[in-house]
């Protein structure tokens, strides 16, 4: 004997087949479980529960995913939106620097910044162009710098000119953001027209002092063409 009579489960059987009519003419019929007999009238009773039960979890899965759906529609929606905003906002850009001196210049400065614009107009991408001036004009007396470490008697001269140049450009883009805040046109202009006699004076103490080559050649240039970007901008605010 493996165990006794209590220790063996029954086969596992069908709701109908446990309810049948016992064959020692039993009238109720009895489902074996672990510890007791359980009638089938309570088996038929819970059936309906059971139903109930098991629709409720299906309704609570179909829920769960209508919800994680929606949540990935609203994350996606604001990414989406916020990608073609910036596709806009470039696009508008994009037709204020073609109205400049060198469009391309413009683009590239201000096609950087474009996610920080509230609103994208003239007087915003000025603000743009006058910012990456600034920062360019310091990179320039940084070079500046380190020119001077290696440089001839001569080119040292022409060198501490132009970082007092860039220095000098830069008080001037100070004046042109006051001018931007109350929309003076013309004093944006004139800062910008000292701006870019900074830059030809630059140039030109390398030809006064005999030095062919100029290490800020490049870099005036530059900034020349970011002045006259900025002119022809005042003239749309």
């Amino acid at each position: 004997m493996h165990g006794s009579l209590e220790q063996r489960r029954p086969p596992a059987i069908s709701v109908a087949h446990a309810c049948m009519p016992h064959p020692r003419a039993t009238r109720v019929a009895y489902l074996w479980g672990p510890s007791r007999a359980r009638p089938c009238s309570l088996l038929r009773s819970a059936q309906p529960y059971v139903r109930h039960r098991r629709r409720a979890m299906a309704g609570a899965r179909t829920t769960l995913l209508v919800l994680a759906l929606a949540v990935a529609l609203l994350q996606a929606a604001p990414a989406s939106a916020r990608r073609s905003n910036t596709k806009y906002k470039k696009a508008a850009v994009k037709k204020i620097c073609k109205a400049t001196s060198f469009p391309d210049v413009c683009f590239k400065t201000a096609g950087k910044h474009v996610k920080e614009y509230r609103t994208v107009d003239a007087l915003s991408v000025l603000h743009a162009q006058v910012d990456a001036f600034s920062k360019r004009a310091g990179a320039a007396r940084n070079r500046v710098a380190t020119k001077l470490r290696r440089a001839s008697p001569a080119a040292r001269v022409a060198l501490t000119l132009c970082g007092k140049f860039y220095l000098d450009v830069q008080d001037n883009l100070g004046a042109c953001r006051r001018a931007i805040r109350h929309k003076d046109a013309v004093t944006i202009r004139a800062t910008m027209g000292m701006a870019a006699q900074d830059m030809i004076n630059c140039d030109e103490q390398f030809r006064q002092v005999g030095e062919k080559k100029n290490p800020l050649a490049r870099v005036n240039q530059s900034l020349g063409k970011m002045a006259e970007v900025c002119r022809s901008l005042s003239n749309m605010i």
